[in-house]
């Protein structure tokens, strides 16, 4: 799947706030799955506290749902 096909400039944008650079390339099931990792890994070292990581998974659903197609 190519991302950069998949997704909205928005979305690129989040990753790219994650730590996620996107090519423009196929990526095979196993990479899908690295960039799904890594934002977890984003949201994740996030506070609880202010409410942030529960903002930031919603604003990163539709990506994971894009991750999920394949």
């Amino acid at each position: 799947m190519n991302l950069l096909n998949k997704c909205t400039d928005k979305e690129v944008k989040l990753m790219k706030n994650a730590g996620v650079y996107l090519e423009d390339k196929d990526y095979s099931s196993e990479e899908l799955k690295r960039i799904e990792y890594n934002i977890t890994e984003y949201i994740m070292n996030h506070s609880s506290k202010d409410g942030s990581i529960g903002r930031l998974q919603n604003e990163y659903d539709s990506i994971y749902r894009t991750l999920n197609i394949e």
